[in-house]
């Protein structure tokens, strides 16, 4: 299998994009933009629905990490039932699942309904997320795979800053109901063209016999000359692209570099989910109206999604990656400070919070990508989504700690302070990060996962 997906990869990278990856782009980064509207929809929500309830603002950080919960559950189970049984399939799933979820929301009248909503919801959101980049890089030209699978995932941040600005002008006029209804109806009518469309993965469709009916029905879209080559031991291949446990990637030297892109996920979404999560409200402390609270955030979203682009395009060019995303998240603890020392000054405040929104999430989206192509393809959704729900660890801590540093009283300024060590930390442990190809004799130094690394 490994000699037919470097064919494929190959011919990719000699061509240019083909109409049909485009439209796998557009498609998967829409998906995500649902994605990003319904995992961010609380945060916008939550003030109206405290009001209306009349509830403490902090009572909502169960919610908050019940869906993280979730999220975390779907990352871990759901990513290795798609290597094994196709990724466009288990995605397909995850989709009916959040967005029906967010639909019955609409229903919700007490926070245990919601709770138990939110967490379903979760779990469908976390398969979703690492398999549709997984499918972006399967499909991506190796010389341009990190920008576009970063395009595909700058749909999660620019639907969370849709949100907002959904937010802004649907709860005054129609209620909290008409934001959770929006971000249900849409995966859903966006459903059938993902159906229709998507193809499975390559590795799932190498597992066909030949003639690879399937596989040539998507190659023609993109490479028409392309043939599979020949393997020369079917079941030996089959049986090694059937290992899909979460043991492979602690083989063939991926050890050490998984628990250092774990542990860096874990701290980064500490900083990133507490932002989504309590921006809002903070700025709300800070003197802001709620609807400028709301456009704010959605501003601090609309920020990451920049980021993500101008970092991708860099990462491509670069031979060290992690030194660029070193150097970012580093960025972000010093624009974390600056909000915190700001953050009463309007004529400041608007600056750094697009400033921490361009290097958190840009940095955090460039993460992902980083992470959904350092492993070999027969593993890639599995890499990508056990790097996300050890990770969503860290984001369960991080509605958490902002709940409990809010009935703490603790002042605004000192919260972003403390906001600011899980950047430090993040930015110590990804420049450590060694592909096992690169960390060998030659190589050491150069981390470069625009390739398979267990191919040349």
């Amino acid at each position: 299998m490994q000699n037919q997906i470097a064919s494929f990869r190959a011919a990719l990278d000699a061509r240019p994009v083909s109409r049909y990856q485009w439209l796998l782009l557009l498609l998967l980064a829409l998906l995500l933009v649902t994605d990003g509207y319904d995992a961010q929809v609380l945060g916008y929500v939550v003030p109206a629905l405290a009001q209306d309830w009349g509830l403490e603002k902090a009572a909502f950080g169960p919610v908050f990490s019940a869906n993280l919960l979730g999220l975390t559950l779907g990352s871990l189970a759901v990513t290795p039932l798609a290597d094994r049984f196709g990724v466009r399939r288990i995605l397909l799933c995850c989709v009916l699942i959040y967005a029906s979820l967010t639909v019955l929301m609409v229903f919700a009248n007490s926070l245990d309904s919601l709770m138990a909503a939110r967490f379903i919801c979760g779990i469908g959101m976390g398969g979703a997320m690492p398999s549709a980049m997984a499918l972006m890089s399967e499909y991506s030209p190796p010389r341009l795979r990190t920008l576009m699978v970063t395009l595909a995932a700058c749909g999660f941040s620019f639907g969370g800053a849709a949100g907002g600005f959904v937010a802004a002008g649907f709860i005054d006029r129609f209620g909290w109901e008409a934001v959770f209804l929006a971000g249900g109806v849409t995966p859903l009518l966006l459903f059938p063209f993902l159906a229709w469309w998507l193809p499975e993965s390559l590795p799932r469709l190498l597992r066909d016999a030949p003639p690879y009916t399937r596989l040539r029905k998507v190659s023609a879209q993109m490479l028409p000359d392309w043939q599979p080559p020949p393997v020369s031991n079917l079941a030996e291949e089959t049986a090694q692209g059937s290992k899909l446990t979460v043991v492979e990637l602690f083989r063939h030297g991926y050890g050490r570099p998984t628990l250092l892109i774990w542990s860096t996920f874990f701290v980064s979404l500490i900083l990133l989910y507490f932002m989504i999560s309590w921006l809002p409200t903070l700025l709300l402390e800070s003197g802001l109206a709620l609807q400028q609270a709301n456009l704010v955030t959605s501003m601090f979203l609309f920020a990451g999604t920049l980021g993500a682009i101008c970092m991708a395009w860099f990462a491509d060019r670069l031979k060290r990656k992690v030194r660029l995303l070193a150097g970012v998240l580093a960025a972000a603890a010093l624009c974390t400070v600056l909000l915190g020392l700001n953050h009463d000054n309007p004529r400041y405040l608007v600056l750094f919070v697009f400033a921490a929104g361009f290097c958190i999430i840009g940095g955090q989206l460039t993460l992902n990508a980083f992470a959904s192509n350092f492993y070999p393809a027969q593993v890639r959704a599995t890499g990508t989504g056990w790097a996300l729900g050890v990770g969503r660890f860290g984001s369960i801590l991080g509605p958490l700690f902002g709940s409990m540093l809010l009935a703490m009283h603790i002042p605004v300024q000192q919260i972003f302070f403390f906001c600011a060590i899980p950047a430090v930390l993040a930015a110590l442990l990804i420049i450590q990060v060694r592909s096992p190809a690169e960390a060998g004799p030659g190589g050491a130094g150069s981390t470069a996962p625009l390739q398979d690394p267990q191919q040349p």
